[in-house]
C-alpha cells in the first residue's frame, strides 16, 4: 500500500486551518462511538456466542481491526490541536500512520471475504460447503492480517518531516518532495488503488450480483430461509453503502489529487481537490463506526444475543432486585 499522505499545498493558504477544523471533531466522534461499539460487539461475539461460524469469525477480526485503529485517533487529535507540530516520538508517528492504512485495507479485505462467504452460502450452499468452514475462515483471516501487515510496512519507516520553520510534522510530506519521490508515491498509489480497492469492489459486486439473482429466482419455503434471505439483503446494502461512502470516494479523489499534482509538476494541485481528499479521508475513518451496523443486521443471531443481554441486565438491576 502506498504512502499517500496528503501533501501540503503552499498555494492553499487555509488548508492547515481546514484540517484543524475537520480532523479533530471527526476523530473524536469516531473514537468515542467506534471504541464503545466495537468493544461491545467483541463482547457479544466472544462471550455470548456458543457456536463459531465462518461469518462470525470474520466479523470478530473486523471488529478487532477497527478497535486497534480507533485507539490511535487521540494521537491524531492531539497533533492537529497542537498546531500541526509533532513533539512525540518519531516511532509513534510511524505507528499511527501505519494503523490508518492497515485498518482501511484490513476492513476492505474482511468485507470482501464476508461477501464471498455469503455468495458460497446462497449460490453454492452444498458445492462450496468446505469453503464455509471455521477452519477456512480462520486461515483466510490470518492471511489477510499477514498480507496487509506486510504491504503496509512502508509506513513503519520514519514518517516525520521538517518544514521551512524547522517544525516537525507528521501525516504529511514536504512541498519540496523530489520528482522521483512523487513518482514513487504515484506508482504506489496506483497499486493500492487497484489491489486495495478496485479488485475487492469488483469481487464484492460480482458476488452480490449472483446472490441477488439467486434470491430473486428462488422462493423461501420456511421462516429460516426467509430470515437467511433478509440477512443476505441487509449485508448487501450495508457493505455496498460502506464501500460507496467510505472507501471508494477516498481512493478516487486521492488518485485525482496525485494525478493533478503530477501533471502540473511545478505548480500545486488545486486547493479544492486537496480539501475533498481531507473530507473523504474522514469518511474512510468513519468506517469504524459503520461496521457494527453490519454485525447487528447481518450477523447470525446477533440481535437475539443482544436481547438476551438486555433481559439479563434488567433482571439483575437494583430496581428489579428491590421489587423481588
Amino acid at each position: 500500500m502506498s504512502n499517500t499522505t496528503i501533501l501540503e499545498n503552499s498555494s492553499c493558504e487555509n488548508i492547515t486551518n481546514f484540517k484543524a477544523s475537520i480532523y479533530p471533531p471527526t476523530y473524536i466522534i469516531v473514537f468515542i462511538f467506534g471504541f464503545i461499539e466495537n468493544i461491545f460487539c467483541l463482547y457479544v461475539f466472544l462471550k455470548l456466542y456458543k457456536r463459531k461460524t465462518a461469518i462470525n469469525i470474520v466479523m470478530v477480526n473486523l471488529a478487532i481491526s477497527d478497535l486497534l485503529f480507533v485507539c490511535t485517533l487521540p494521537i491524531r487529535v492531539y497533533y492537529y490541536l497542537n498546531k500541526h507540530i509533532w513533539n512525540l516520538p518519531d516511532s509513534l508517528c510511524s505507528v499511527t500512520s501505519y494503523a490508518l492504512y492497515f485498518n482501511m485495507y484490513c476492513s476492505i479485505y474482511f468485507l470482501t471475504l464476508m461477501s464471498i462467504l455469503r455468495y458460497f452460502a446462497i449460490v453454492h450452499p452444498i458445492k462450496c460447503l468446505k469453503y464455509r468452514s471455521v477452519k477456512y475462515a480462520q486461515i483466510m483471516c490470518v492471511s489477510i492480517w499477514v498480507f496487509v501487515g506486510v504491504a503496509a510496512c512502508p509506513f513503519l519507516k520514519n514518517s516525520t518531516t521538517l518544514n521551512n520553520e524547522n517544525e516537525k510534522k507528521c501525516f504529511e510530506l514536504n512541498n519540496d518532495t523530489t520528482n522521483n519521490g512523487m513518482e514513487n508515491i504515484y506508482i504506489m498509489n496506483l497499486i493500492s488503488l487497484v489491489i486495495g480497492c478496485i479488485i475487492p469492489f469488483l469481487v464484492i459486486t460480482v458476488c452480490y450480483a449472483f446472490v441477488v439473482k439467486t434470491l430473486l429466482t428462488s422462493k423461501a419455503k420456511n421462516y429460516k430461509q426467509k430470515h437467511s434471505h433478509r440477512k443476505a439483503i441487509a449485508m448487501i446494502v450495508i457493505v455496498m453503502a460502506i464501500f460507496l461512502t467510505s472507501f471508494l470516494p477516498y481512493h478516487v479523489l486521492r488518485t485525482v489529487y496525485l494525478v493533478t499534482k503530477r501533471m502540473e509538476k511545478t505548480s500545486q494541485a488545486s486547493c479544492f481537490i486537496q480539501k475533498t481528499v481531507v473530507v473523504t479521508l474522514c469518511g474512510a475513518a468513519i468506517n469504524s463506526c459503520l461496521d457494527p451496523l453490519l454485525y447487528y443486521f447481518a450477523a447470525e443471531n446477533f440481535r437475539g444475543k443482544l436481547r438476551n443481554t438486555e433481559k439479563c441486565t434488567s433482571r439483575g438491576s437494583p430496581a428489579r432486585m428491590h421489587q423481588t
